[in-house]
């Protein structure tokens, strides 16, 4: 029940660590290399004179990102025949926000998000699943928006992989839903283990979410919204700079972008989003120096937008100690 202590076995603090660690070697390795073939003189004149309204604009911008999250969790929620507050489930994203973006690698902003709802007394299961079953659906539209921005990478890319990666990757995310939506058939006889119960549970419950095609419609719609409004973001960041990139070129490259930074090998998705940005920018002419600081920005405005959830985790009166308790409610029992 909520309030419980939960304590966290040691082995999982110590797997904790150990992959951390490999994530904070993958960023600053990457990093690391990117700076030491950039212009530094380039990305500072363009921070010399970048265009501070602009700039600012990108932080509003990319604040309605928590908004459409929790907009896609209360209607994840309700599919489930759950009930949660826009109001509060605003507040636990933003929470989730802050440990995902400004202390990468301490807490997943999705444990924390399932914690508090917990808490604010959702049960375990729909606690867990409605925050999975969001993250497969925003998955599963970054495939499609990929897929659909396929011709444009073409065309500025000219490479063959552009051509039937993403139509590939869609593919294999529609088999793999599929195959998450029925595998409580495959696991059934292992029903009684914790873990493939669990999987039972997600699979009846994804099920029930793509049974409500209104619901489901809408979930798609606000999570292409999102990676959209990322990619205007990154217009605007790029327009303060003085760069000469289109919103057409936002609109086809970022979704790649946020697809790559989504590998989970680095902290934050730093060293990875830079890389991309690096790379694929330079298909339509933006230098490396000039790309890595519009990723830089990029980051750092992403850190700036979750600033506010360090005011709601301070006023509802939590403690340095709840972050333990949050990370131990997820993790397997032995």
């Amino acid at each position: 029940m909520p309030g419980k202590e939960i304590s966290l076995p040691r082995y999982a603090m110590s797997k904790g660590r150990i992959l951390i660690s490999i994530q904070w070697g993958v960023s600053v390795v990457l990093v690391w290399y990117l700076l030491s073939k950039i212009d530094f003189e380039e990305s500072f004149h363009a921070l010399r004179n970048v265009n501070v309204a602009l700039l600012m604009l990108s932080v509003v911008q990319s604040a309605l990102q928590p908004v459409l999250g929790a907009l896609r969790w209360v209607l994840t929620v309700r599919a489930l025949g759950g009930e949660l507050r826009f109001a509060a489930a605003l507040r636990y994203v933003w929470i989730g926000t802050f440990f995902s973006q400004a202390l990468p690698g301490v807490l997943g902003g999705d444990l924390v998000r399932i914690w508090l709802y917990w808490r604010d007394g959702a049960g375990h299961r729909l606690a867990i699943n409605s925050v999975a079953l969001g993250t497969v659906i925003m998955m599963l539209s970054l495939f499609i928006l990929v897929a659909a921005v396929q011709p444009g990478l073409v065309a500025r890319s000219g490479s063959l992989v552009a051509t039937w990666l993403p139509l590939l990757m869609l593919a294999a995310a529609v088999c793999g839903l599929a195959m998450l939506m029925f595998s409580d058939r495959l696991v059934r006889r292992f029903y009684h283990l914790r873990p493939f119960r669990a999987i039972s549970y997600l699979a009846v419950d994804a099920r029930q979410t793509l049974g409500h095609p209104f619901i489901f419609a809408a979930l798609l719609f606000i999570s292409i919204l999102a990676y959209l409004n990322m990619a205007i973001t990154v217009w605007l960041i790029a327009l303060a700079l003085g760069l000469n990139v289109s919103v057409a070129d936002c609109l086809v490259l970022v979704p790649v972008v946020v697809l790559a930074a989504t590998i989970p090998i680095s902290v934050g998705g730093w060293g990875v989003r830079e890389s991309a940005i690096v790379v694929l920018f330079a298909t339509i002419g933006v230098s490396s120096g000039h790309a890595l600081t519009l990723s830089v920005l990029f980051g750092i405005t992403g850190i700036l937008v979750s600033l506010p959830g360090v005011a709601f985790w301070l006023s509802s009166g939590f403690r340095r100690s709840d972050i333990l308790q949050a990370a131990a409610f997820t993790t397997p029992k032995e």
